[in-house]
């Protein structure tokens, strides 16, 4: 954990640069953005005394998306682009997307189940 964390970190702080849109990518640009990051994930930990929500969210959302749902995308956006698929491969596209809504379905319920406790 410990060790990885500056790996992360510095994945969500270029996120975050590229989300706002900052061309500069000075020293000063990088230190003022590592900063504010900080203070914001310090200041959201001072608030938050009970993380266990946080990670049931996440693992409800998050989760069922990689496991359901960006796979079915992806599966089906390559159906798609296939100039000769199959009539086989068009239904297993279709069930894949069935899949989809599935996970869908688990996440709500996850998400739910998160929020009661």
């Amino acid at each position: 954990l410990i060790f990885s964390y500056p790996l992360v970190f510095q994945g969500a702080r270029d996120g975050a640069i590229d989300l706002f849109g900052i061309k500069d990518r000075t020293n000063k640009t990088l230190n003022t953005v590592t900063v504010a990051l900080l203070a914001l994930v310090t200041a959201t930990a001072y608030i938050l005394n009970d993380v266990s929500l946080v990670l049931a969210f996440a693992g409800a959302t998050l989760g069922n998306a990689l496991i359901y749902v960006f796979p079915a995308l992806m599966f089906r956006g390559a159906v798609k682009k296939m100039k000769d698929a199959s009539a086989a491969l068009k239904r297993e596209a279709k069930f894949a997307t069935g899949i989809m809504g599935l996970g869908i379905g688990f996440g709500v319920l996850g998400v739910k189940m998160a929020i009661k406790g």
